[in-house]
């Protein structure tokens, strides 16, 4: 045993084994503690595929849209007509997508509350349409017979079908 512990070669071995195992040993530390970050990384890119199946889908939604006029103005015609005639599922439809059901629940709150009919008045004021620089988007304000204010909205254009529909109003 004293001759093999002479031995240079035998020193080389320990030596490597001892590294190896240090190393096996950070290695496998590291490992371990990287659980929870790997953790992270599979909800993350769940949740990345999930916001793309979402943008997919209203994508889809917005190419089949054809709802809308090719200004802001007879989008806004067509939508006060829809109200007139309470045909509320009509008049959610020149909204953008993501904005129908709240608009259309609001709607019919605001005629349950009696609210309706001041509402198509006030659309029915005089207003005026800024189109952005960028001719994607609109302002419109509604101005009473004092020429004052009342109300205003904001309209976008859909890119997929060129027509005009209402953010907010």
């Amino acid at each position: 045993m004293q001759k093999i512990l002479k031995r240079w070669w035998f020193w080389v071995g320990v030596v490597i084994l001892a590294v190896a195992v240090w190393w096996f040993w950070g290695y496998f530390s590291w490992l371990i503690g990287q659980a929870p970050v790997r953790d992270e990384n599979a909800r993350a890119r769940a949740g990345w595929l999930q916001m793309q199946a979402e943008e997919a889908a209203l994508e889809a939604q917005y190419r089949a849209d054809t709802y809308g006029g090719t200004t802001p103005e007879e989008t806004l015609r067509l939508f006060v007509e829809a109200l007139e005639k309470k045909d509320f599922e009509l008049a959610s439809k020149y909204f953008v997508v993501e904005n129908r059901e709240d608009f259309l629940s609001e709607i019919q709150d605001s005629e349950k509350g009696g609210f309706l009919g001041k509402y198509i008045e006030i659309l029915n004021y005089r207003y005026v349409v800024s189109i952005s620089e960028d001719k994607s988007g609109a302002d419109i304000d509604f101005f009473d017979s004092q020429n004052k204010q009342i109300h205003f909205g904001q309209l976008a254009i859909n890119p997929f079908t060129k027509k005009w529909k209402i953010l907010e109003l």
